[in-house]
Order: structure tokens, then C-alpha cells, then sequence
């Protein structure tokens, strides 16, 4: 904490630039902040945006835990999202650019708050963690700008570590300090308490919300923190669960010694310095060039998933003994996921399955889905296997345990969401993204696609401001057979329909929620 000195110090400062070029600023803890407005075209309210600040010491040690930022240097000039120099080395980029661009100095986070004043005290708190499989993805994606213009709600979003550089799997680590990608979410959020006041927020009021490895990493959360109290009094997750496992994710160890066999830091000692040679390896990889153990990721598909620790992540399944934080969940998938991620996972690679159990899926396939071709069908029963099912099996596990719960399914088809060149792919992994946020393309926008928009903005911010009460429809009870559909038939809102829509075949899959490892 600053000295009472300092905070004089830094408060006429803050005055100061304020009212020399009328920036937003906000004084924290650790130093002033300075930020920008923005007002959007479809809105009268300006928005404060504080964008790229550090959370933590950044750039990172590579591959260990983070580190608290106890004073910054000097003012921070909040006003630039670092779109790609404040990522992470991915997998993959789209243009040679956004690749130069990467860089491991990422544990940023970014605020939007309403410039007016509250008059009911601190506003609700969303904090936003992004999907990408636990491999890519960056907070700078999801702009906050709209939600917190017309919800009035204040909206963070966070980077953290992914891939190797967030899931290594060095053997010479203690098993709690391997999943540092996690842990990062985690000082950001403790980040949050300590700051969001700065900001017009409430620490008291934050609701987690993610999509895909985000909501996953939001299921890990509620189902490994026990802090009193907790940082956050809601949670909602969009495609995504950390409860039930239909593939395991557990060739970290392996892809690490693949690793370090490729960056040339294989070590020679065994036996007894067979930990000493751990170590050697560790800093070797701890010092390569990031671009070239990259270039390794990509070459080799190497894939790094975080570690069962019992801190940051259970082994699964576990829905009868699930013990998640008792706070209010709003969940729910989309009606066609598996469209586009179905091949980009690999859902055709069966070399791991026996004869009878490949002989089984295809059974099921082609007597469930006989309306479908081979592509679509399989797209299908990847959507209820990995997502429909799991959020059914999560919501009843937390109805059991008298969480109030709400279970959301959203079926929009919006054509200029659609990914160029497929048209067809429906309500796929990852299209109510731009349509929760807001920041669906105006060009073309139709009727629905801009009151469906705005209702599920205002769902998601209703259930944040008050969880108790919920999104706006009934919450689930032990005798529930309905679920809301959100877009379903065009509409701009909620359809109350039969669970049987989603769930009729899920006792078929039941046998195949056997891993012990999330899948993302």
C-alpha cells in the first residue's frame, strides 16, 4: 500500500491531468491509471475505458506462478488496448504481423466503466475470461464498451497465460505451481478486490463469466476455491464445464519431454541426478527463444494441458460430490457446436477407440441422426457430447445441491455472423459471442440479431446485479423438464421448451463421461 504521503502525491497529481486534457483516471494502491472515453454510436453514455493494465509483475518468469505488482513505476497510461503485444505466444495467428506482434508481457487486464456516477452506490462487477481452448485467445477481443453503456454495469477482461507458457508440465515443478495459466486468473481476480472500487465498481457484487476453456476455467474456480470470502457471488458459463469429461487432456507430460528434446535441452544425467537433469532441462527451455519453442508447438502439435493439482483443477468427473462454491450459475450451450469445431479437434480420430466402441458411435450416430448427412450428423452428437449433455449433468448437480441455477440453450442462426464462406453452420461454438457483447457488425444487421443482442445483454446483466432472482426467467427445480431457448424460431428472446429437445440422448452417452482430465 502507498504511504499517506504518496496518496496526497498521487491525488493532486490525478487532479491535475484531469483537468489538463479531462482523461479518466483512477488512483489505486499501486499508482494512477489514466484512460479514455468512448461513446457509442447507438448511445448517449460515455464510457471510461482503462485498457492494458498490469495486474502483476509482467512480462512473467516463464512457466512460474505470478507475481503481485506492489507500485508502479510511474503513471500508467491505460488508453491503447495492446492487442497482440499484450497476448501470448499462441498457436496460431492469421497474419505474419499479429505473430511479430506476440510477446509473453501479458498479464494485462482492461476496465470499462460508465462515466456517470452511480446513485446506488458501487455498480455490478463482470469479469470476463476468454475461451481458446486454454492454447490462444486474447482479452483485447471482447470489448466491455457496450455492456457497460446501456447495463450499467462495470466489465473487466483479463489476459492469462496459455499453452506451454500457462500449462508446462515441467516435471521439476511442484504439482501446484504447473497450472500457472490458472493462477494468473486468479491474481487477477484478487486483483479486482483490492481495486475495482477505483473504478466505480463494488468488490462485493462480481459475477465470472467466460465461454468455452473460459467457462471451463469458471467451473475450476467454483469448484476449487475456498476462500471466505469468495471473489465473486455469481458465475456464468457459456459452452463450457471442467465437471464431466468425455476425452481426457493429459499429454502434457509427454508433449514437455517432446519439447525439450526439439529445443536440444535434453540432459544426460539419470539415477540418482535424475532431478538435477530436470533442472538443467527446465532452464534450458525456461531460456529459448519464445518464437522458436512456438514454431515447436505448431510443427509438432504439441498439446499442453493444465494438471490435476487440487488447487486449480479436480480430477473428473465428479457431478454426485461436485462441492462447487454455493453461488447462483446461469449455463448453457448453442445448438450446433460442433459444426466448426467438430474437425478442428479432431473428433474423426478414433485410433485410440476399439472396433466395438467405434462400431457403437457409429450405431448412434446413424440411428439417432438418420436426418443428417455423415458430416452434420457427427457435428451433432459432438455438440451433445462435449457440450448439451455436460451443462445438463452440471445444472442438475448444482440444482441437487440447492444452488439456484438457471440453463440456458441458444439457437440463433444470424447470417452476418456467419464465418465467411460457410453460411450454414447455425448457432455454432462461439456465435453468441459478438451477440452478448454487443459488438455484432451493424453492416447488414437484421431486426432479431439487434433485439436478440440487446436481450441477452440485459439477461446477462440482470443476473449479475441481482443472481438471486436470475436472468429473468424460472430457475430450475429437481422437477424441471424445461430449459429457456434463446433464439429459437427467430425470436428475440426467451421460448420456454422441453429439455427433451437437447437432452433425449444423453443417458446414451452417460458411459462416456469416464475422464479424469477436463477436456478443455
Amino acid at each position: 500500500m502507498l504511504g499517506k504521503t504518496s496518496v496526497i502525491f498521487w491525488v493532486l497529481l490525478d487532479s491535475a491531468i484531469a483537468a489538463s486534457n479531462h482523461a479518466p483516471t483512477a488512483v489505486l494502491g499501486s499508482g494512477l491509471v489514466i484512460g479514455t472515453t468512448t461513446v457509442l454510436p447507438s448511445s448517449t453514455a460515455t464510457v471510461k475505458k482503462f485498457l492494458s493494465i498490469p495486474y502483476a509483475v509482467t512480462p512473467p518468469k516463464r512457466f512460474l506462478p505470478p507475481e503481485p505488482l506492489f507500485r508502479y513505476d510511474g503513471p500508467v497510461n491505460a488508453t491503447q488496448s495492446l492487442r497482440y503485444a499484450s497476448s501470448k505466444i499462441m498457436k496460431a495467428h492469421e497474419t505474419p504481423e499479429q505473430v511479430a506482434a506476440e510477446s509473453e508481457d501479458c498479464l494485462y487486464l482492461n476496465v470499462y466503466a460508465p462515466a456517470r456516477p452511480s446513485c446506488k452506490g458501487g455498480r455490478a462487477v463482470m469479469f470476463w475470461i476468454h475461451g481458446g481452448d486454454l492454447t490462444s485467445g486474447t482479452s483485447s477481443a471482447f470489448d466491455g464498451t457496450s455492456f457497460a453503456a446501456n447495463q450499467d454495469v462495470v466489465v473487466v477482461t483479463m489476459n492469462y497465460r496459455v499453452n506451454v507458457f500457462g500449462f508446462s508440465n515441467a516435471p521439476n515443478l511442484p504439482l501446484e505451481s504447473r497450472n500457472v495459466g490458472f493462477l494468473d486468473q486468479r491474481t487477477a481476480l484478487a486483483w479486482v478486490q483490492r481495486n475495482i472500487a477505483a473504478f466505480g465498481g463494488d468488490p462485493r457484487k462480481v459475477t465470472i463469466f467466460g465461454e468455452s476453456s473460459g467457462a471451463s476455467s469458471i467451473d475450476r474456480l467454483l469448484t476449487t476455491m475456498r476462500d471466505d470470502p469468495l471473489p465473486f457471488r455469481a458465475a456464468i458459463l457459456q459452452s463450457g464445464q471442467a465437471t464431466v469429461s468425455p476425452f481426457p487432456n493429459d499429454g502434457g507430460p509427454a508433449a514437455w519431454k517432446e519439447l525439450v528434446s526439439a529445443l536440444n535441452c535434453t540432459s544426460s544425467s539419470s539415477g540418482a541426478d535424475a532431478a538435477a537433469g530436470e533442472r538443467e532441462e527446465f532452464a534450458c527451455v525456461q531460456s529459448a527463444d519464445a518464437f522458436a519453442i512456438r514454431a515447436i508447438l505448431n510443427s509438432a502439435a504439441l498439446d499442453f494441458g493444465p494438471v490435476n493439482d487440487n488447487v486449480t483443477q479436480r480430477a473428473t468427473p465428479f457431478p454426485d460430490a461436485r462441492h462447487a462454491a454455493r453461488v447462483p450459475l446461469l449455463i448453457g450451450s448453442n445448438g450446433q457446436e460442433g459444426m466448426n469445431l467438430g474437425p478442428s479437434y479432431g473428433i474423426t480420430n478414433f485410433s485410440s477407440v476399439t472396433e466395438p466402441v467405434l462400431d457403437q458411435f457409429l450405431t448412434v450416430i446413424t440411428a439417432a441422426y438418420p436426418w443428417y448427412n455423415l458430416f452434420e450428423a457427427g457435428a451433432q452428437l459432438y455438440t451433445e457430447v462435449v457440450y448439451q449433455c455436460p451443462a445438463k449433468i452440471v445444472a442438475e448437480a448444482s440444482v441437487r445441491d440447492s444452488i439456484p441455477t438457471w440453463r440456458y440453450y441458444y439457437n440463433a442462426t444470424i447470417p452476418n455472423l456467419q464465418p465467411e464462406g460457410y453460411p450454414t453452420l447455425g448457432a455454432f461454438h462461439g456465435a453468441d459471442l459478438d451477440m452478448v457483447f454487443g459488438t455484432y457488425p451493424a453492416a447488414n444487421a437484421t431486426e432479431q440479431e439487434i433485439a436478440l443482442s440487446a436481450f441477452l445483454q440485459t439477461a446477462w446483466a440482470t443476473f449479475a446485479k441481482d443472481p438471486v432472482r436470475g436472468p429473468g426467467w424460472k430457475a430450475l427445480d429437481t422437477s424441471s423438464n424445461e430449459l429457456a431457448c434463446l433464439g429459437c424460431r427467430g425470436s428475440t428472446g426467451v421460448q420456454m421448451i422441453s429439455a427433451n429437445v437437447t437432452d433425449a440422448r444423453c443417458s446414451q452417452y452417460a458411459p462416456l463421461f469416464t475422464a479424469s482430465t477436463p477436456y478443455f
